[in-house]
């Protein structure tokens, strides 16, 4: 019997190798901003960029409190963090703005699949309802999930961006559950490679989870998944299909 009537899977690092996705954008804007490329620089930005969302997700960045509506809100995030990673361009918000957009349209250029994810995915679709919950920009998303030719699987796709709130809060997980039509907890696996957002959501909201440990990492005491996997395939073995 299956246990699991809808899986959720996050994106980047789980379906989709998000290093060369982020580094093809980082190589564009560089460009444009006049800024030479170098691997150093690239992976200083993967660290300042990872801090910077672990700040939105803890509340410590600051949003003025002329910014209102969502939209206004998310469009200042992903900017304010081109302008403090370049601040010694002293770079305008208006700069900025149209930096990100440019940024979020290159994310869908580079996209590598991860291996095994049209395989698993092209599987578990007659059995299972496929939902993707990313943290990332909705428009990047979709746009990797075609490239990759991973659309036909998924239901919808679900980004902190049109929710207001990340992987692992409360609030992400309740707007994901009311677009599903599995509304049982229990009925759900969510699949993703961060123990800090996809494993934490999971064990914070009673949802199962499915590590993909892909980098054979060794697992924190505080974490708690409910399987774990190093490759996609191994899934369909976790779960019994």
């Amino acid at each position: 019997m299956v246990k699991y009537k809808t899986l959720i899977f996050d994106l980047d690092d789980t379906l989709i190798d998000n290093n060369e996705s982020v580094k093809f954008a980082f190589k564009v804007i560089s460009k444009e901003l006049g800024v030479d490329y170098t691997d150093s620089l690239f992976k200083n930005w993967k660290a300042f960029d990872i801090e910077y969302w672990h700040g939105w997700e803890s509340d410590k960045i600051p949003i003025p409190k002329s910014i209102i509506n969502l939209e206004d809100k998310i469009t200042y995030l992903r900017a304010n963090r081109f302008k403090l990673f370049f601040k010694n361009l002293d770079l305008s918000l208006k700069k900025c703005i149209d930096i990100n957009e440019l940024y979020c349209e290159m994310l869908g250029e580079n996209i590598v699949e991860i291996d095994g994810a049209s395989t698993l995915l092209s599987e578990l679709k007659n059995n299972y309802k496929i939902y993707i919950g990313t943290n990332g920009p909705k428009n990047a998303a979709l746009k990797k999930l075609e490239k990759a030719k991973l659309d036909s699987f998924i239901l919808d796709v679900v980004s902190s961006e049109e929710v207001g709130f990340s992987k692992p809060k409360e609030e992400f997980f309740n707007f994901l559950i009311n677009k599903m039509e599995t509304k049982s907890k229990s009925e759900m696996l969510l699949v993703g490679d961060s123990l800090s957002t996809d494993v934490l959501g999971g064990m914070n909201n009673n949802i199962d989870t499915c590590w993909f440990n892909y980098k054979n990492e060794t697992l924190p005491k505080e974490y708690k998944p409910t399987y774990t996997i190093n490759k996609l395939l191994e899934l369909k073995r976790k779960i019994k299909m």
